[in-house]
């Protein structure tokens, strides 16, 4: 077990953690939750060994190996990606080169007999001649290019860096793995793999991670931070909302009659105090107020529930985007080419696929940012667009507070407006007075979505806009964009806010873009075909990965019939409507031709008679094309 025993940690007049005394069990697997500034990271790193409590101790099995995993690495190093995953086991790896140093006389043959015998031992145990595919499998798993893993990991972004030291936890397989968000950098590919791979192990791990999602399918328990202590809750996710929703309407409950129960001794001693007669009895209440007091549950100060609206966008044309014949890249690298798509007023569109595929490239395209190299991006009538990147950061003012940076872009200046959007963004009370120099990266990027969202334009550009928020803010932004009636494209892997947000979903895969024909769910379905069961296997050709390639062609053929009929389907509604409004113009002017006050009007009559043959003919080509779109439709095996 690991155990806090009245540890308490704070910085400056900030209290963290407050005589906090609890048990985690080494072999669960642990979310640990709370809002932004609770102190997740700083447990974390406490277990980790780079901090120590204020008071109290934290104790754990004196041989237990720790893995940790920050939210940001710095790695000044020309090793590359594979060394660096493999550089814990460079002792045995170099088996056969020991070996051959080892002193042959006779004088140490008992020590070299006995070297030899210890460097068995560690290449059995680590399982050491798998090693390097292990390595590179787990490379692979987390979405690192095949042609990175031989690069220096400085000329990597800071997205592949994170995930080479993820790998190298991964390979080590420590007793205990600390995760601070591990999703951050991660694109749904990999982060599915990842999923299939924590399954699979024995050790446990304690995991910081604003997706709800991902902590719902791998943890087993839940670690509460609130009002300075910590609650451990069975089950994941979703299980801890139910009993802790539970848990807390019993509380408010018991505090209700607690109170009722107190008021009312409350009047009788005031009634009474002063009366000699009723002195003792007065006094005895005063007594049992006191012990119901310290009955008094402390009810939960969790995050108070944000409902945040957008102010309402001006209307835009009915297509606010369109793409047309577009080839794009950076250079002489072509990311994309010979793409067409349409954006409709309204839609609320997902773009997901694997890192370096073109996703946020997309979204420099429709912003502007960055001009196609063939093809043309063209924008519909009234469009404002506000976009969310990273290199937006750089463009803060350091010298303006929080509340001056927003309020100076925002559309409704009402303090109470600026506020609300400023806190659902995790800045509340003095820290809107907070200069941006003092900000984080993290706290730069909230910032800048908050401003962007204080005036939204009514279409909203969005890359990974979840990165840097805890599930409370998360949840509030999905239901706020629910309901903005503008146009949404945003970059996300989170699966909660993809699925509670997104009305349609763009796949962008090396050489692919494509709407893809199905929900979010059926989107992680065809992703999980793409892994083998057993992710600790490379080995392409076993029965195992034959069979999973098998199961994606038949995948892979669902997904197509289904984009078939998804485009049949639009094709046979389009044409009913043709059809009936063909069928009333043809009735009307059949009204004409039968009107006994135009029979003597031979020309109107005429006309009239050439209009309704021509309709006519017009109205059965309709219904052959929408007879046979049927046939198609009917011929398609669900």
């Amino acid at each position: 077990m690991i155990t806090f025993e009245n540890v308490s940690k704070q910085y400056g007049s900030t209290i963290l953690l407050e005589s906090v005394t609890i048990s985690i069990n080494e072999n669960h697997r642990t979310g640990l939750i709370g809002v932004n500034g609770s102190g997740k990271t700083t447990i974390l790193r406490m277990l980790g060994g780079e901090e120590l409590p204020d008071s109290g101790s934290i104790n754990k099995p004196f041989d237990m190996r720790i893995g940790y995993l920050p939210q940001e690495v710095e790695i000044l190093d020309q090793k590359t990606p594979l060394e660096i995953v493999l550089q814990s086991f460079a002792h045995i790896l170099n088996f056969e080169e020991q070996l051959q140093r080892l002193p042959t006389d006779g004088s140490a043959l008992k020590e070299t007999l006995k070297k030899i015998d210890s460097l068995c031992s560690a290449m059995d145990y680590h399982d050491g001649y798998s090693l390097t595919a292990k390595a590179q499998m787990i490379l692979g798993g987390l979405g690192i290019p095949k042609e990175n893993w031989s690069q220096p990991i400085q000329l990597l972004s800071g997205g592949y860096r994170m995930r080479t030291v993820l790998g190298k936890l991964l390979l080590e397989a420590p007793d205990f793995l600390l995760l601070d968000e591990p999703t951050n950098h991660l694109d749904m590919d990999s982060l599915v793999w990842l999923e299939k791979y924590l399954e699979k192990q024995k050790y446990g791990m304690l995991i910081v991670s604003h997706d709800r999602d991902f902590l719902n399918r791998i943890t087993t328990n839940i670690a509460d931070i609130c009002n300075r202590k910590i609650t451990l809750y069975q089950g994941n996710y979703d299980a801890y909302i139910r009993t802790k929703e539970e848990t807390e309407a019993a509380q408010l409950n018991r505090a209700r009659n607690l109170e009722a129960k107190i008021s009312q001794n409350e009047r009788f001693v005031e009634r009474f105090k002063a009366k000699a007669s009723k002195a003792t009895q007065a006094q005895s209440r005063m007594k049992l107020i006191e012990k119901l007091r310290t009955e008094m549950p402390e009810l939960s100060q969790s995050a108070k529930s944000i409902h945040f609206s957008f102010p309402e966008p001006s209307q835009s044309g009915v297509i606010p985007l369109q793409f047309t014949a577009i080839k794009a890249g950076y250079d002489d690298k072509t990311i994309f080419s010979d793409f067409t798509m349409s954006v409709n007023r309204g839609d609320k569109i997902a773009i997901v696929g694997p890192n370096g595929a073109g996703k946020s490239t997309l979204l420099k395209l429709a912003s502007g940012l960055l001009k196609p190299m063939a093809g043309s991006v063209k924008y519909g009538h009234n469009v404002s667009i506000r976009y969310f990147g990273q290199h937006q950061l750089e463009q803060l003012d350091p010298e303006k507070t929080l509340y001056q940076t927003v309020i100076q872009d925002s559309i409704n200046t009402e303090k109470t407006f600026v506020r609300n959007i400023l806190g659902a963004f995790l800045f509340s009370g003095d820290s809107v007075d907070k200069t941006v120099k003092v900000l984080s990266g993290g706290e730069k990027a909230r910032l800048v979505l908050a401003t962007i969202l204080a005036s939204p334009g009514n279409v909203l550009l969005l890359d990974e806009p979840t990165n840097h928020l805890d599930i409370k803010s998360v949840e509030m932004l999905a239901d706020a964009m629910k309901k903005f009636s503008g146009t949404i494209l945003f970059v996300s892997h989170d699966e909660f806010f993809i699925s509670s947000v997104a009305t349609r979903i763009i796949e962008i895969r090396p050489g692919m873009i494509r709407d893809f024909p199905g929900t979010l769910s059926d989107y992680r379905t065809y992703l999980e075909m793409l892994f083998p069961n057993d992710t600790t296997e490379q080995n392409s050709s076993s029965p195992s990965c034959l069979s999973c390639k098998s199961e994606t062609d038949i995948k892979e053929q669902r997904i197509k019939d289904r984009e078939l009929r998804k485009k049949l389907t639009r094709s046979i509604e389009r044409l009913e409507k043709e059809i009936s409004s063909a069928e009333e113009n043809l009735a009307a002017l059949q009204t004409i031709l039968h009107d006994p006050s135009n029979a003597l009007n031979h020309e109107l009559l005429y006309q009239t008679s050439q209009q309704i043959d021509s309709l006519q003919t017009e109205l059965n080509g309709l219904i052959k094309q929408w007879e046979e779109r049927q046939l198609e439709l009917e011929a398609i095996v669900e």
